[in-house]
């Protein structure tokens, strides 16, 4: 039997105002018992490293199933249970894929080996640069990205230093503080610099990078002539500096709120040229609008 014939309700995690039956999103225990390319992610969030997997997934061509992330619990302690039981962790994304062989499931949590299991389910067209220099390079930065302590983890952070300023909310000014969640979860001692310091400090990297590439390959890439990962990686974390209109970014109203605090102090850190890019990722490469549900 599928075990989507058979619901019991939507998890934990799912929107209210949105119809559980036929979204054809997966709970976490209907993902378990399929097969194929899975992706956890939280419905119209817009948690740039699940957009950044499902963004790569599209270029290649690579069919997945959503899987509905349950969130974290104050006066629950099992509702990630089963999510750590099968995943090993409790963070968005995790990809899981299943050939249908008898290896099983295999479980890829952090951005580099979900980006090389996806080069092996679809080695074409491949978005890691095929000579050592460009690839070592390509990685390199990509890291810098997406990586702890890299641009969005600081972003993240950053949105403690930010918020009391900003239009946010006392609790999303809570989700930042230094002891809870996002703050508590992830901490604030990876660089020397503060979170917002070491954002700027990768923006500047990141335009030099752009600029050093145009002028070499003469394209509008950031690594080579081609589309790689980490062109596709920037078009989503670039929403930190200026993000998406609603019609291109139908993320919820929540969450939009936290960004034109975000967008005012990164913004004069960011090269006019890394945010055309974004845009021409978007308008040659990228799913646009970006789905998000």
């Amino acid at each position: 039997m599928n075990p989507t014939d058979a619901r019991s309700g939507p998890p934990a995690g799912w929107p209210k105002s949105r119809e559980w039956e036929g979204s054809g999103w997966l709970s976490v225990t209907e993902a378990r018992a399929t097969t194929g390319v899975r992706v956890t992610d939280s419905p119209y969030w817009g948690a740039w490293w699940a957009q950044a997997l499902r963004g790569v997934l599209y270029v290649k061509g690579i069919p997945y199933q959503k899987v509905v992330h349950p969130p974290f619990s104050d006066t629950d302690p099992d509702a990630q249970s089963e999510l750590r039981a099968w995943t090993g962790q409790t963070s968005v994304p995790t990809m899981v894929y299943n050939d249908g062989s008898a290896l099983g499931d295999i479980v890829r949590n952090d951005w580099l080996n979900q980006l090389m299991l996806a080069e092996q389910i679809a080695p074409e067209p491949s978005l890691i640069p095929g000579t050592p220099e460009l690839r070592m390079k390509m990685i390199g930065l990509a890291h810098e990205l997406m990586s702890p302590q890299g641009f969005l983890w600081n972003c993240r952070l950053a949105g403690r230093e930010v918020s009391f300023e900003g239009e946010m909310s006392d609790r999303q000014r809570d989700v930042f503080g230094g002891d809870q969640l996002l703050g508590g979860k992830y901490s604030f001692n990876g660089k020397p610099g503060t979170p917002l310091q070491n954002a700027k400090e990768c923006l500047g990297l990141l335009g030099a990078q752009l600029d050093e590439n145009t002028a070499r390959f003469g394209g509008p890439y950031l690594v080579g002539d081609t589309l790689s990962a980490l062109d596709v990686y920037w078009a989503y974390a670039s929403n930190s500096v200026l993000i998406l209109p609603p019609d291109k970014l139908p993320i919820m109203r929540f969450n939009r709120a936290m960004y034109p605090a975000m967008n005012e102090a990164l913004g004069p850190a960011c090269s006019d040229r890394l945010l055309e890019h974004r845009d021409a990722m978007f308008a040659t490469h990228l799913e646009c609008p970006v789905v998000v549900d």
